[in-house]
């Protein structure tokens, strides 16, 4: 591929968003010197694992699920050769947790999309009739519904207006609700929900298992992306942070780092959190809707609790929801992993838009931790032997009603200046596969004008 231009593309960011269109550069053998510019030590952004010496474990700043209908992040992991470090279900399996320790589990059966979402749902198990029949209304009405949802409507009035019960709520739409846009039912978009919906369940029945990765996520994506990368003869250049993006009449005409060099390019791909990329361009080009637009996002927090006990809570699935709890998933990573240490488990707790509690500090966390275990699984000793709180603050966008319209396009104002990042208008909400398909589209988009 020759994409002609001055200097350098310069990637800016080395997150999943930028390591993925960087990839798909040198995958397409570009004609032309790609730098990429991380501000870190080590790159991954938001999706990175690090060495915690107290447990002696690699532990990830945050859990990440995957779907089957994450088709970019799985032809990007495909390119790096680390597609087979996921742990696909063979069909979709949710298991909650109430209060108590009963369970509420759906399992899909092997039918037909979406077939197997509404036999899934009528065969959950520890609810009642009424409420399964109330599940499977809203199941087989995603695929026909005349009047669907727009961005201004939340999730909480979509689901009324589906007539879902409470207890369907609880136990199946809130937590994919959480899950997916880190953020409340109340507040979020309803079209950012059914945009979920319809990749997992309307495609194929294997779109909606979920993915488990085997191995940390630096492991996982970082690690193996700059391998990949530098055997191309492209240099991601760390602790390198970009300054500020030099912009005439013309367009882009360099980039400035923050130790002074400049690098003069007419092609930047900026793979920066919102502000980091205003932060980054003169005045004259900020007053420009679209970017007026970017300073209206906002940002929701995640919150994740990395213990490990001396004994495992459950044993039969890798992982489980709670019900009408304000922390949401657990995962069992030593299942996960293939860890065998007796006496030793590695568990996670990802707590979604964690407003309420991601100013605590550490110890009141874990205190609400161990009574929130002694309500879902009562009886069941255990001693937590170390622990690991990691807050990211800024974990994704909102995803509240009406705000889709200031998410950008790929193709910025500025001749040159391309947009990748998971919070960029990709049609999902902001998860991994919105941002290794940002990055795509982005080179896609500099294809296209080359």
């Amino acid at each position: 591929m020759t994409t002609q231009g001055k200097g350098p593309i310069v990637v800016a960011g080395a997150g999943l968003a930028g390591l993925a269109a960087a990839v798909r550069l040198a995958s397409h053998d570009v004609q032309r010197e790609v730098v990429v510019l991380e501000a870190t030590a080590s790159g991954g952004g938001r999706s990175r694992s690090f060495d915690h010496d107290r447990s002696g474990y690699e532990l990830d700043n945050g859990q990440h699920l995957m779907m089957g209908c994450y088709f970019e992040t799985l032809a990007f992991l495909r390119t790096l050769g680390r597609d087979h470090c996921v742990e696909f279900q063979r069909n979709m399996a949710v298991d909650m947790i109430q209060p108590g320790g009963r369970r509420v589990a759906m399992h899909c059966p092997a039918l037909p999309a979406p077939l197997h979402l509404g036999a899934g749902l009528l065969s959950m198990r520890g609810l009642g009739l009424v409420h399964k029949i109330s599940a499977l209304r809203a199941g087989l009405l995603l695929k026909g519904e005349v009047d669907r949802p727009d961005d201004n409507e939340t999730c909480d009035a979509w689901l009324r207006r589906l007539g879902q019960t409470q207890a369907v709520r609880n136990a199946f739409w809130e937590p994919l609700i959480w899950a997916t846009l880190n953020d409340d039912p109340l507040v979020s978009s309803a079209a950012m929900l059914m945009a979920v919906l319809e990749r997992a369940f309307l495609g194929t029945r294997d779109a909606s298992s979920f993915g488990i990765p085997k191995v940390p996520l630096s492991k996982l994506y970082v690690d193996p992306a700059v391998r990949y990368l530098e055997q191309r003869g492209i240099t991601v250049r760390t602790a390198s942070p970009m300054r500020a993006v030099e912009c005439g009449a013309d367009g882009v005409s360099g980039v400035v780092l923050r130790s002074g060099e400049r690098i003069e390019t007419d092609t930047v791909i900026s793979a920066l959190p919102p502000n980091r990329l205003l932060s980054t361009l003169p005045e004259p080009v900020l007053r420009d809707p679209v970017f007026a637009d970017i300073r209206k996002l906002t940002v929701s927090p995640i919150v994740n609790l990395w213990l490990v006990l001396d004994r495992p809570l459950w044993k039969d699935v890798p992982f489980v929801g709670l019900i009408s709890s304000p922390l949401h998933w657990l995962f069992d990573r030593s299942r996960i992993e293939g860890l065998d240490e007796p006496g030793r488990v590695l568990l996670n707790c990802t707590i979604s838009g964690a407003r309420g509690m991601v100013d605590d500090r550490p110890p009141v966390l874990i205190d609400l931790f161990k009574a929130e275990m002694d309500r879902f699984f009562p009886g069941k000793r255990f001693e937590v032997l170390e622990s690991k709180v990691i807050k990211e603050k800024k974990a994704t966008i909102t995803h509240a009603a009406g705000t889709y319209q200031y998410r950008p396009e790929t193709v910025s104002p500025v001749r040159g200046l391309y947009l990748a990042g998971d919070w960029v208008r990709t049609g999902l909400p902001a998860t991994i596969e919105s941002a290794v398909q940002s990055g795509h589209d982005a080179v896609r988009a500099l294809r296209a004008r080359a």
